[in-house]
């Protein structure tokens, strides 16, 4: 998919950071990335993200307190937010979709499924914005 797209990923562990740029990085994104909470905060002031991987177990504020100030946020309420987690009970993914969240990943990565989402949700968030400005 060729595209200006912005995506951020937040994730505190560098390893995670990399296998997800990695599995994105034919897909024509601008990719950013934040290891933590209060530095993606910082960055969503800066850019225009079409989508935010944002992993949920972090120091200091973990993915739902971040979510919950994106959701809270003019600028940022309608960015589509996966998250990403090495947890995968139903109850930790209802709590994803309870805070916000559009979808949910588990870690690791299985590649055609991270790929998928995201180039779906990406055209997801393109299309809602030009329906915004009267484009389509």
């Amino acid at each position: 998919m060729e595209t200006n797209s912005k995506i951020l990923i937040v994730d505190d562990i560098p390893k995670n950071i990399q296998m997800a740029m990695n599995i994105l990085k034919d897909e024509g994104y601008r990719m950013f990335y934040a290891k933590s909470g209060v530095m993606a905060l910082s960055l969503v002031e800066e850019h225009n993200f079409d989508l935010i991987l944002l992993d949920i177990m972090m120091p200091d504020m973990n993915g739902f307190d971040v979510c919950t100030k994106l959701k809270n946020n003019d600028k940022t309420k309608n960015i589509p937010i996966v998250f990403l987690s090495g947890k995968d009970s139903s109850q930790d993914i209802a709590q994803a979709y309870e805070y916000g969240g559009i979808d949910y990943v588990v870690k690791p990565f299985i590649t055609i499924e991270l790929i998928t989402k995201v180039n779906s949700y990406v055209r997801l968030k393109i299309l809602e914005d030009r329906l915004k400005a009267g484009y389509v």
